[in-house]
């Protein structure tokens, strides 16, 4: 199975704040046995690294916790897919569905890749169901 992983679902698995997407540690657990594969559109490293540097910002993990997090995160065996191949697909993703465009990169490699799609974001999940992914 394929399954693109969006950065609400990846920053859960690090930082509690919140319920992990049904089925997420169970995919990772295949991921690790080579019978899953995770990816993400390469956005998924910049935002993961914002949103680490804003809990950081906002007192909710320290400096140290903060560079940890972010090389585990990049330690992760998510393969990562550049923007370019993506970004007229996400366009009309996006205008289609009211989204982000940031938030359709996501759905547009899912699309493309014939991927399932995990993440927090309702929105995106409320799509993601829409499109079947």
């Amino acid at each position: 199975m394929i399954g693109v992983i969006d950065t609400s679902a990846l920053i859960r698995l690090f930082v509690p704040d919140g319920p992990i997407p049904d089925g997420l540690d169970e995919f990772f657990q295949g991921v690790e046995r080579g019978r899953n594969i995770a990816i993400a559109p390469e956005l998924i490293v910049v935002e993961s690294a914002n949103v680490i540097n804003k809990k950081r910002k906002a007192g909710e993990i320290s400096e140290e916790e903060s560079r940890q997090l972010l090389l585990d995160i990049l330690a992760m065996p998510i393969r990562l897919f550049p923007h370019r191949p993506l970004i007229q697909p996400s366009f009309d993703l996006a205008s289609e569905y009211e989204l982000t465009l940031y938030d359709a990169l996501f759905l547009a490699l899912a699309t493309a890749q014939g991927a399932i799609v995990f993440s927090t974001d309702e929105a995106m999940v409320k799509v993601a169901g829409l499109m079947n992914l």
